[in-house]
């Protein structure tokens, strides 16, 4: 009778156990599988030479939590409670330290910009006569998101002409002068006409004027890989086109100096 009991109330331990561990493993979250997930994030943080740079702290961080979350796993088990936390967190902390890196990217490439602005204007040097010299020192730099962008309007070319005149060179030399002080950069050409004529020959005259701006440069000792030409024509105009003064404007070059050793980006609408 003893014994009767004693199995019975084995059983019926065995059965609650089980039992029990069913609905454990119904709700426990897959640890191996976050595991596995947090290991790829800090892999891939790790990988980023900008997380490295910008957010080491944070990449810190994840790597360490990602140790407290292979103890857990490995001293108890898989489906550990610990292990799926400190796994998270470890998700959660690769994530911030790669929004980090950005943050810092972003705010690095804007002193950046501001700081070869400010270059360039230093780099002009004073020539009351020359209107061409001027052109760096005022209104027509100005960084973008495509880069830092010098705007040379009419005095480079005669009405409906592809040549050059004289008063270029000068702005021309500063801008070559800069790309050898700085072979990590890239530069686009990009020519713009008035609306008088027709599209087409708008266009071969826009790409005609950046051709020969581009080639200037690259005869100046610049490897013509840095180098692109564009011609937009009549399109992208910066005013009404409704007289001679605003026609000049439209008629002309601006020149884009990549932030860094990117290919930089075409004109859209809406972008300078």
């Amino acid at each position: 009778m003893i014994r009767m009991r004693m199995k019975h109330c084995f059983v019926a331990v065995v059965v609650a156990s089980t039992l029990s561990g069913l609905a454990a493993c119904e709700t426990a979250p897959d640890s191996s599988a976050l595991l596995e997930q947090a290991r790829s994030a800090v892999t891939q943080a790790e990988g980023d030479p900008n997380i490295a740079r910008y957010a080491p702290t944070e990449l810190d961080r994840a790597r360490k939590l990602l140790v407290n979350a292979e103890g857990a796993a490995s001293e108890k088990g898989a489906n550990d409670k610990a292990a799926s936390h400190y796994a998270y967190l470890t998700k959660q902390m690769a994530r911030i330290a790669e929004q980090r890196a950005r943050e810092q990217m972003a705010i690095t490439h804007i002193k950046a910009g501001e700081t070869e602005r400010q270059k360039i204007l230093r780099s002009v040097p004073s020539s009351e006569g020359d209107p061409s010299a001027a052109l760096l020192e005022n209104r027509q730099v100005s960084q973008t998101s495509r880069g830092i962008v010098l705007t040379l309007d009419g005095v480079l070319f005669d009405k409906g002409k592809a040549q050059l005149k004289p008063g270029a060179e000068r702005s021309i030399d500063q801008i070559a002068t800069f790309l050898i002080e700085n072979p990590e950069r890239r530069v686009q050409v990009e020519g713009f006409t008035d609306d008088q004529g027709t599209n087409d020959f708008n266009i071969e005259l826009s790409q005609s004027r950046a051709d020969l701006v581009a080639m200037a440069i690259i005869h100046r000792g610049i490897n013509a890989e840095r180098v692109r030409a564009l011609g937009y024509g009549e399109g992208f105009p910066v005013a009404s086109n409704t007289d001679d003064g605003s026609r000049q404007m439209n008629r002309r070059i601006e020149i884009i100096v990549s932030n860094d050793d990117v290919a930089i980006p075409g004109r859209a609408a809406g972008v300078p």
